[in-house]
Order: C-alpha cells, then structure tokens, then sequence
C-alpha cells in the first residue's frame, strides 16, 4: 500500500510483498505504517446490494468465508492458487490489489465481478473507483500519495457463474497467463451477460469486450466459445521474456480464456 508520512512512506499490510521489495533492495521506505491493528480495515459484510470486504481481510478469509464463495463461485479457487498456505495466511486483498502486480489473481478476479473500491484521503474525503480504473499500469495505481485504499465492495449476483484457468511455470508461481470469465444468468436460464478477464499478458488486468460480446450473441454455444476465445490473440499484449515469447504467450492467452469460458458456460450450454 501507499502513504503520504514521510518522505517515502509505506503502509505495510500483510508485508508479502513490499517486505520481499525491501530484502531485494528495490524498495527502501523511510517510514512504515503497520495497518494491521486497525480492526475496522478487515472482515466481510454484506447489504442488500453488495459484499463488502476490509481491505485489510486475509486471503485466506476469503476462501472459508461461505457466502462470499457462493456470490463469487471463482473465490476459492483463486485464493488457492495465490502463492503458498502461509502467502495467504498473511497476505490482504487490499496489498494484493494496491501491489498491482500483472500476474496477480485477485485483482482479475475483483475486474471480473465489476468491484468498486472506496479510497480515503488524509483529509476526510472517501472515492469510490471502479477496479477497470484502479490500476494504472506495472506495479501503479490511481491511487494519490495522500490516499488509502479501505474496502472493496462487490453487487450480489444470484444466478453468477465463474471459470478460471491459468498457466504457471512450476506450482505456486507466478502465472504466465490467465484468465477468468463470469456469466450472468437470466431468471430464464439465458446468458445475460459475460465478463471475460485476462491477467499476467499484459501491464494490467485487461477486459476483453469483443470476446464477451460474441459470446453474448452466441448465448455460448460450444463452437462459438472456441471462436471468441481466438480473438484474445489479437487483444492482448504480452511481452517478450527470456524463457517465453510474446508469440506463444498470445497463444496461451487463447488457451486460458477458452478455459475460463468453458467453465463459465458448461451448465449452460
């Protein structure tokens, strides 16, 4: 997270991922702020419109937190695949999401289910910010140096259905790409909507509107999966790395979406 005390101060969450910055030396504080004592920053709630949950909840209090798993069918399963048991015994949502890594699964996930989170000024003020508009490229967020980011709160969707699928190079790394779609349903049963999101292929979480529109017009027939999952190739922007080229990355972002939609739709179709 970020802080404004300070010439260059930090706040420190669930430290798993600002204190390996700092042991690497790519992050050297002035100052850190331990949030970790302010109860009112942590736990899941729930109102007639939406789930909200304290940015400073662990992950792991996400996935055995009923309710929440039940709106948000995709929860357990991201939680699981974020680093190591003792990653998400300390690490937050809210350090994952002010972290802004790429290939970070829970960001996606929150764009996926069309999160909003309240960001609070030093000097009383509180904004509410779409998560599609958070994040503001590698490791950056709109987030101002006199801001904190409070809670995130996801609208309560009935009839949600979810896929995730994504690419690491060994268990409990990083992903190399991924993706996660969730379906709305009519009270009829039809597709109503789709999100469809990819992570670690580009700067940033990236929604994929042409894919969601085909497969809305398709209402998710099998063969149309497999030709709106095509047109990622051609929407996303990886990057070239020592051990994998932009190339072949543009072909596991195929891959990863036909995956999350399949997973989506399969009762559905």
């Amino acid at each position: 997270m970020h802080a404004a005390a300070g010439e260059d101060a930090r706040f420190i969450a669930g430290g798993q991922s600002l204190v390996p910055m700092m042991s690497l030396r790519l992050a050297a504080p002035t100052d850190l702020i331990d949030l970790n004592t302010v109860d009112q920053l942590s736990g899941i709630s729930h109102s007639a419109t939406h789930i909200r949950i304290g940015a400073m909840t662990r992950q792991e209090d996400l996935a055995a937190d009923e309710s929440l798993c039940a709106h948000v069918p995709a929860m357990r399963a991201v939680v699981d695949s974020v680093g190591h048991p003792g990653t998400r015994t300390r690490g937050t949502i809210g350090g994952s999401l002010c972290h802004a890594d790429p290939s970070a699964e829970l960001p996606a996930l929150l764009l996926a289910v069309d999160a909003d989170v309240l960001v609070a000024s030093s000097g009383g003020e509180t904004r509410r910010v779409a998560v599609e508009n958070f994040f503001g490229g590698y490791f950056e967020t709109t987030i101002q140096p006199d801001e904190l980011l409070t809670e995130i709160r996801i609208p309560l969707a009935s009839r949600r259905r979810m896929g995730f699928h994504e690419v690491t190079l060994r268990s409990a790394d990083f992903a190399v790409a991924g993706a996660i779609a969730s379906a709305q349903l009519d009270a009829d049963g039809a597709l109503g909507s789709i999100r469809v999101v990819t992570f670690a292929l580009g700067d940033r979480p990236q929604r994929l509107r042409e894919v969601e529109t085909a497969v809305v017009d398709a209402q998710g027939d099998p063969s149309a999966i497999r030709s709106a999952a095509q047109v990622t190739e051609h929407l996303i922007s990886p990057l070239d790395e020592p051990h994998l080229s932009a190339t072949y990355r543009r072909q596991l972002g195929v891959a990863v979406v036909r995956c999350a939609l399949e997973g989506a739709l399969e009762a559905n179709t």
